[in-house]
């Protein structure tokens, strides 16, 4: 689907809540009816990714950045000060793919990905992408037999990406391309 406008009577602003995680000041402002149609689609596969901070680094724990917090100054001019914490929940939740292997809970962002690449669907999509990539347009029924030997060379090569371009830059569908 497609994410919609920000309805303009809502202030999309995370609240303040010094005792809270981010994951829990989400839930909250994202439970009222104007928010939770889309919400309910994207917080449970974004909470799995609650175990990176800003930059990206994995953490446990998530640091209560606010002054009633603060547990000691930094020391250093560069270093940075020590608050309170709280254990990170990073289940989250995969819906609508229509293939049991893919659907369900995931403890965290790593177990979501670990679903991901084992997927046939997931695999096949990603050599149909590669294809309207390389081939300029969308794939047609005459082009079936090109994604069965991207696919089949993708399986033969142990997952080699790689092997998936020569099969499609070698294939009739880009040699004899209009």
């Amino acid at each position: 689907g497609r994410v919609p406008n920000v309805p303009i009577t809502v202030d999309a602003q995370i609240p303040e809540g010094p005792h809270k995680t981010l994951r829990e000041r989400v839930e909250i402002v994202t439970q009222k009816a104007e928010c939770w149609k889309c919400h309910q689609h994207m917080n449970p596969l974004g909470f799995a990714f609650e175990r990176y901070d800003d930059f990206g680094r994995y953490q446990l724990q998530e640091p209560l950045e606010h002054e009633e917090n603060l547990i000691a100054m930094a020391t250093k001019k560069l270093g940075a000060n020590t608050y309170k914490t709280k254990p990170i929940n990073s289940t989250g939740r995969l819906d609508g793919a229509g293939d049991p292997m893919l659907d369900g809970e995931v403890t965290d962002a790593l177990d979501m990905i670990d679903r991901l690449a084992k997927s046939e669907s997931v695999r096949q999509s990603i050599i149909r992408h590669a294809f309207r990539f390389f081939m300029g347009r969308n794939e047609m029924l005459s082009d079936s037999r090109t994604l069965i030997a991207a696919d089949q060379a993708y399986l033969k090569s142990g997952g080699s990406f790689k092997a998936v371009v020569v099969s499609l830059l070698t294939s009739d569908s880009f040699i004899y391309r209009k």
